[in-house]
């Protein structure tokens, strides 16, 4: 058997590229792939930003580079010591090994978990799953916290979606297109503001304030107690810094990738003085777990992917599948990539 899976062999230039499937330790899965999510931490990979950067992922570090993580399909073949899965099983996980973009893939079975019959593996996209439920997980919101998102893609919406089963008084969400800020609030987001008309730190501030509300008072003592940060600009982690709650070490979580630009937060910092908290797959306390409660909350429908999941492309179209994700015209929030159209378990929209 071949594998067919996309690799990145310079900036910018993915290539399809055959070899056969390797031995399987005893731990592991082979699992042929039904979709891959396209994720926007790659896109500085995929421009050849990272790469002989000290500290960079093994996925990334030189050419070439595996992308794609978001896998979910059926197992076809196990290591000998595999127990907790059968051939058929539908699954998905933390796939870090090898390339997502690919008719298989090999993965440890302690990272995978079985898809519920209920949940199409279109949307069944672990990974990223895992990610919103660690970041929530991190910020330990409370009942009646007031929670900001900056930023309106596909990770904030999800993040929206979990934080509304928390009973908070205010989850606020800032971004600039108006088709994904109606998404939020119906996904729970109380309020939204659309950054694009709108100062985003003196609306929330209004908000907040109330009738109490005056932009002359500038030793300002109101905040939300955990913003997350999704838009993976320094400006947008300052504004996030700019409304915590001071002194009452409010949480920022830092979810995105930041480029390399002056780290310019300042006295946001020092007066204010929010506990900043990375929450990336890394920093989880238990992958598995984190994994197995996102499973559950897509089974119970709290994501809504029908609403988040927008676009499928075929693997030979991955270029335009980066395209489409880097542009985010046409109502894109999420896009997946499958092997072929004919693996698809819904009507997501199919651009060839």
């Amino acid at each position: 058997m071949k594998i067919t899976e996309a690799i990145l062999t310079g900036p910018n230039t993915i290539e399809l590229q055959n070899h056969d499937v390797p031995l399987l330790n005893d731990d592991e899965l082979l699992v042929e792939v039904s979709v891959c999510g396209v994720c926007s931490s790659e896109f500085p990979v995929l421009r050849g930003e990272v790469q002989g950067k000290c500290g960079v992922s093994f996925r990334y570090a030189d050419y070439p580079c595996f992308l794609g993580h978001e896998v979910s399909g059926v197992v076809v073949d196990k290591g000998t010591a595999v127990s907790q899965f059968n051939i058929g099983d539908r699954v998905t996980g933390v796939a870090y090994e090898g390339s997502g973009f690919a008719t298989h893939v090999v993965a440890p079975a302690s990272m995978m978990v079985k898809v519920a019959d209920n949940i199409p593996l279109d949307y069944a996209l672990g990974e990223p799953v895992m990610a919103v439920m660690n970041a929530v997980r991190m910020a330990e919101p409370e009942l009646g916290d007031q929670a900001l998102l900056v930023g309106d893609g596909f990770m904030s919406l999800m993040t929206v979606a979990a934080l509304s089963q928390y009973g908070l008084k205010n989850i606020i969400v800032t971004g600039h297109h108006a088709e994904r800020l109606s998404i939020a609030k119906a996904l729970g987001a109380t309020t939204v503001v659309n950054s694009k008309d709108t100062d985003a730190y003196w609306a929330v501030r209004e908000l907040l304030d109330g009738d109490d509300f005056d932009r002359n008072v500038t030793l300002w003592k109101n905040g939300v107690d955990i913003a997350f940060e999704y838009a993976g600009k320094m400006e947008t982690l300052q504004l996030c810094a700019s409304l915590c709650k001071p002194k009452q070490r409010a949480k920022l979580m830092m979810t995105s990738f930041y480029p390399e630009e002056p780290f310019t937060l300042g006295h946001y910092l020092i007066n204010r003085a929010p506990s900043l908290v990375p929450s990336f797959p890394a920093h989880s306390k238990d992958v598995l777990d984190d994994l197995d409660r996102g499973m559950w909350a897509l089974e119970q429908g709290t994501f809504q992917m029908d609403k988040l999941v927008t676009h499928a492309f075929e693997l030979n179209n991955i270029d335009a599948a980066m395209a489409y994700a880097s542009g985010r015209t046409d109502g894109y929030i999420k896009g997946i990539v499958t092997p072929s159209f004919d693996k698809l378990e819904t009507n997501v929209r199919q651009v060839s």
